[in-house]
């Protein structure tokens, strides 16, 4: 094909394109986004604005702590969650918590318009490119209308880096350095970058970059706390960097998604892999995401100063890093207009527009978005991942032009790659050995693991109800109180979907559940006669005699434990059991003078603490606790204990003060409650699954 680049076909074709694009952005994307709130940008503004309230913010990663908060304010969005965002991605949009909701998104979309036209700017100093393609390739990029539904801002991500890239160009390598880092804290895979800096020998854009980042920690750590910057550290990140911070065995576009549905079972999301294998799975996913991402990394070459050499290489690294992401998202890959433009670029210089036609057909491919296949079993899944092969060609171009550079090949040689070579190699071998293990001892769970039959991701705070259970199943419809036996599970009579059922209580006489909605969480009397019981109340329970009724209320965000004695729904009767100085979490209640809970103090860790008959609380000497159960017959306690990053389970013997530990695996079990025979427990467990998205387990712990 021989068609010249300013021939008035190709002009008429990409002018007519653009505006089809600009029309279908101005007319459907745009208005849509402009009416609705939707997951994600409610995630960014509540979060924000409850920091700026004073709200204690330790617990914003938990599934239901946030659901609560965005209840509380009407927001509309049905479910929300923050895992796996970053504390410092929260602050975005700190400017807007003065607005309402939809108010707040109309300036984010405004401003992401604006974002738009200084990337357009930098790319076309940095390419060359016309004005007219640049938009184009804006126009034709899908993940960019999905970005502005969401009120995503990986438009403020892609500005922060394709400025990076520019101010290196110019010298400003201090400059480039700090916009890497601010991009790392609200995204962490810009951190990569980083081994650009070191690569081409660049201290000043990389201690520019680490004095930046160690600033948006402080900043994280002050306006959130140092419990939510740990908790991000220590738990979601693990989880994250390994392809389990969301549900994994879709398979949309990752590696690690492939390689989950092809290896690893799971009881109800992935029951029949093509071959169950956690050996397999270990040593494929860092072999292959090395092989993909190395190339970046070795060709990069420090003696070439080329602008052209710099920008291609800039783009090599991240399309790298999108392609080995384990938790990639549709909207991510707006990120790819930088590459794109610069193998554009290239192409037309050399006047291959064969290869242009072919950059286009992969461009599109990897902006179209692919429902989840989670019906296909076995290599057939591979059919259904187009993005993954788009972008693997995509970059494999990008290497192909790095290679075959005549500056390279000319320059000296540079020895400092075998030692890259052999530490990427070092690190894929403990890579597949740590995976392997961790794969294979969270399998052990699966002993315990009681049939799932309702079709929710998080299964919370079980119960025994005679031969059956109850749980909060969360769906994507909200928060529903569930009850299973041998026969199926079936919804409470009383389930309202307006309403989010977030705790409860049982006993022979009552179920009690909180309701979550605007302004406050109550907790409400189901049945043929269904009554509000307290207002402005969380995590109900009643005593074993069912006559007093303890239950937690909150003030910005910091809980604090309340006791009816009296009548249930009389307030009269009510007493604090704990003073304010305590941040109650929660609790486990037998009576008024017998229970436990877990709480923090002065903003440090949670510990769990009892209480006797004259309400006198005692600090136990557990390290860092929570999710106390007290046995029916007062002699033990379970509790989930923090260590290595993972809750485990362990016991303590009420009347010798003797502790063991239960399990010990690499994911958590949390959320204990006691069978009435004092010697099985029921709880909650993410083994296999996500983080925090747990299943119901049962266990006998004593003999």
């Amino acid at each position: 094909m021989t068609i010249a680049p300013n021939d008035s076909i190709v002009r008429w074709l990409e002018g007519a394109a653009l505006c089809l694009a600009v029309l279908f952005l101005g007319l459907h994307t745009l208005p849509r986004a402009w009416r609705t709130l939707n997951t994600d940008f409610p995630n960014y503004y509540l979060t924000a604005r409850l920091a700026h309230e004073g709200f204690d913010t330790s617990r914003m990663y938990e599934w239901s702590w946030i659901q609560r908060e965005k209840d509380h304010r009407a927001i509309d969005d049905r479910t929300m969650g923050l895992v796996p965002q970053t504390p410092f991605s929260l602050l975005v949009m700190w400017p807007l918590t003065g607005l309402a909701p939809l108010a707040a998104k109309h300036i984010w979309i405004l401003l992401n318009l604006g974002f738009l036209i200084p990337i357009g700017w930098m790319l076309r100093s940095m390419t060359g490119l016309s004005y007219r393609r640049i938009a184009l390739a804006f126009a034709l990029s899908l993940p960019l209308h999905r970005n502005f539904s969401l009120g995503q801002f990986y438009i403020f991500l892609l500005l922060l880096l394709v400025a990076a890239c520019w101010a290196y160009l110019r010298g400003y390598h201090a400059l480039a350095g700090a916009l890497v880092a601010i991009a790392a804290a609200c995204k962490i895979f810009p951190i990569a970058f980083c081994v650009f800096f070191l690569q081409r020998r660049d201290w000043r854009a990389l201690a520019s970059g680490t004095v930046t980042l160690l600033a948006t920690v402080g900043v994280s750590v002050a306006v959130f706390g140092w419990n939510l910057n740990r908790s991000f550290l220590y738990q979601v990140l693990p989880w994250a960097l390994h392809g389990e911070a969301m549900p994994s065995y879709a398979v949309n576009a990752s590696i690690s998604e492939l390689l989950h549905h092809l290896f690893l079972s799971e009881p109800q999301w992935n029951p029949h892999p093509w071959h169950d294998s956690p050996l397999c799975y270990a040593v494929l996913l860092p072999a292959l995401q090395m092989l993909v991402l190395a190339p970046a990394i070795l060709l990069i070459r420090r003696r070439i100063d080329d602008r052209s050499r710099v920008v291609l290489e800039w783009s090599a690294l991240l399309t790298a890093l999108l392609t080995v992401s384990t938790e990639p998202a549709f909207y991510n890959f707006v990120l790819m207009v930088f590459p794109t433009c610069v193998v554009a670029t290239i192409l037309l210089q050399r006047k291959k527009y064969d290869w242009l036609i072919a950059l286009l057909i992969v461009y599109l491919g990897i902006g179209v978005p692919i429902p989840p296949q989670n019906f296909t079993t076995g290599p057939a899944v591979l059919l259904h991942v187009l993005r993954l092969p788009c972008m693997l060609a995509l970059l494999l171009g990008i290497y192909a032009l790095l290679w075959s550079d005549p500056l390279a090949k000319h320059a000296p040689q540079d020895w400092n790659r075998l030692a890259w070579a052999a530490a990427l190699s070092i690190l894929v071998v403990f890579s597949a050995i740590s995976t392997f293990h961790r794969e294979s001892a969270v399998r052990q769970e699966y002993a315990y693991r009681l049939p799932q039959q309702a079709a929710s991701f998080l299964n919370a705070t079980p119960h025994p109800a005679g031969t059956a259970i109850r749980y909060v199943g969360f769906t994507m419809a909200g928060y529903q109180l569930l009850a299973q036996d041998q026969s199926g599970v079936s919804p409470q009579p009383s389930f309202d979907p307006q309403y989010d059922d977030l705790s409860f209580t049982s006993d022979v006489k009552h179920v009690l559940v909180e309701r979550s909605s605007s302004p406050k969480s109550e907790i409400v009397s189901v049945g043929p006669f269904e009554q509000t019981v307290v207002e402005d109340a969380r995590d109900p329970m009643l005593s074993t005699d069912g006559k007093h009724l303890a239950f937690v209320r909150d003030n910005h965000g910091s809980g604090r434990l309340m006791l009816r004695t009296g009548p249930l729904s009389d307030p009269a009767f009510e007493i604090a059991l704990t003073p304010p100085a305590l941040n109650v979490y929660e609790a486990s209640f037998l009576s008024d003078e017998d229970f436990a809970f877990s709480a923090v103090e002065d903003g440090r860790s949670p510990r769990i603490y009892l209480s006797d008959a004259t309400h006198s609380n005692t600090r136990l000497v557990l390290g860092e606790s929570r999710y106390p159960a007290l046995s029916p017959d007062g002699r033990w306690m379970a509790y989930s204990h923090l260590d290595g990053g993972y809750w485990n389970l362990w016991l303590r013997d009420q009347n010798t003060g003797e502790r063991k530990r239960i399990a010990d695996v690499p994911c958590n079990q949390i959320q204990p409650a006691w069978l009435d025979d004092s010697k099985t427990l029921l709880y909650t467990t993410d083994c296999g699954r996500s983080l925090w998205l747990a299943a119901v387990a049962r266990r006998k712990v004593i003999p």
